[in-house]
């Protein structure tokens, strides 16, 4: 399959990046910015190797519709009216009373690890 033409790459220039780089507030090294023209070039033959040609109807993700679900296009049937039950009254909680805490009993003095003088 041969290649479609492409369109000419427009050529950008350090010059051009550099001044691009600096609305976008970046400051690059000029190692850096070599490398990004480098990228730039590739990136605008991809976009030129694009058809632009064809209608947009050719485009699957314009072409591609979903039919509406069955469950939208009906209205949907409301449950019939239940006799009104009679409201149970529920007691009140029973309040917490904290448990009383046993005494625990005084630990024993401990000893001295220290010699007597």
């Amino acid at each position: 399959m041969p290649a479609p033409p492409t369109m000419p790459v427009p050529a950008i220039s350090p010059g051009e990046m550099q001044l691009l780089l600096a609305r976008a507030g970046l400051v690059l090294n000029p190692g850096q910015v070599a490398d990004l023209v480098l990228a730039w070039r590739q990136v605008a033959g991809l976009i030129a190797s694009i058809p632009h040609d064809r209608p947009l109807a050719d485009d699957m993700a314009v072409a591609f519709r979903l039919p509406p679900p069955a469950l939208a296009t009906a209205p949907r049937a409301r449950p019939a009216a239940r006799p009104a039950a009679k409201a149970q009254r529920k007691a009140p909680p029973k309040a917490k009373v904290p448990a009383k805490r046993k005494a625990r009993p005084k630990p024993a003095p401990r000893k001295s690890t220290r010699r007597a003088r």
